[in-house]
């Protein structure tokens, strides 16, 4: 038909470049590995559990993780992959010879640390901001969006795989002061060199859904990488469960809208 038509060719090769550039699980689905053993040697596959992703398992028990040390971060008892905390330690000592501090605020969080988290703010028990947003938001639907500008659903979070952290501030405010936009003047200019991105940049026509952006997330891409490709192997929505509200995962397209709309270079 297109052979006869060429008007008609150009015209589906448009439509269906608009598909490919609105839809946020392109990039991570167009790399999407199997499960047969027919993949297994391919370097964009890495063999992980879906408890792994799903941050059901303790940091502080598995091999790959090291906690890290208090010179680097806010409070004792944060963990980390080890390869991505040696990476860390390397962008600490590049920022502090420029004279820019970083400090860890948030690492590895489990599924049971983030059920907490978006719990307190889903039934109400937890003032987010001072608001009760069971009270607020009536809808549930309307409720787990408003949570979601900011906080993410037990079993989606980045911070289940310990290669993500906050630096220095989760608060917007900061990163608008003097020394927090030299910060991120510092690691959005030298942050790759280390093997992190930022994957909650400003909301645009590449990233038009999911979070807010979050200045103060970073994700260590070597591995997040091939961690959310595992992930969209194997997780469904129907994984998604155990915790309030996780009904709502399925009507806002969750995995679609959230885990994979970041930043394309996160990716």
């Amino acid at each position: 038909m297109f052979k006869n038509n060429p008007l008609l060719f150009v015209i589906m090769l448009g439509f269906l470049g608009v598909i490919s550039f609105c839809s946020c699980d392109s990039s991570a689905r167009s790399k999407e590995i199997k499960t047969d053993s027919t993949n297994v040697s391919k370097p964009d596959t890495i063999l992980v559990s879906k408890d792994f992703l799903l941050g059901k398992y303790s940091p502080a028990k598995d091999s790959n993780f090291v906690e890290v040390e208090l010179n680097y971060a806010s409070i004792k008892g944060f963990y980390l992959n080890k390869e991505a905390y040696q990476a860390f330690k390397k962008m600490y000592e590049a920022a502090k010879t420029d004279g820019i501090f970083l400090k860890i605020v948030s690492a590895t969080r489990t599924f049971e640390q983030q059920k907490k988290i978006w719990e307190g703010k889903f039934t109400g028990s937890v003032l987010y901001y001072g608001k009760n947003l069971a009270t607020l938001y009536p809808n549930e639907n309307e409720r787990a969006k408003y949570i979601l500008k900011y906080s993410s659903m037990p079993g989606t979070s980045r911070h289940h795989w310990g290669t993500d952290i906050d630096i220095n501030s989760v608060q917007n405010s900061y990163f608008q002061t003097s020394t927090g936009i030299k910060t991120y003047k510092w690691l959005s200019e030298n942050a790759s060199k280390y093997g992190f991105c930022q994957p909650y940049t400003i909301q645009d026509s590449l990233r038009p859904t999911g979070y807010s952006e979050e200045k103060w997330h970073w994700s260590y891409l070597p591995l997040s990488s091939k961690y959310l490709i595992a992930y969209n192997s194997k997780i469904s929505i129907s994984d998604l469960q155990g915790f309030k509200g996780f009904e709502t995962a399925k009507s806002l397209d969750i995995i679609n809208k959230y885990v994979n709309c970041v930043n394309p270079s996160c990716k």
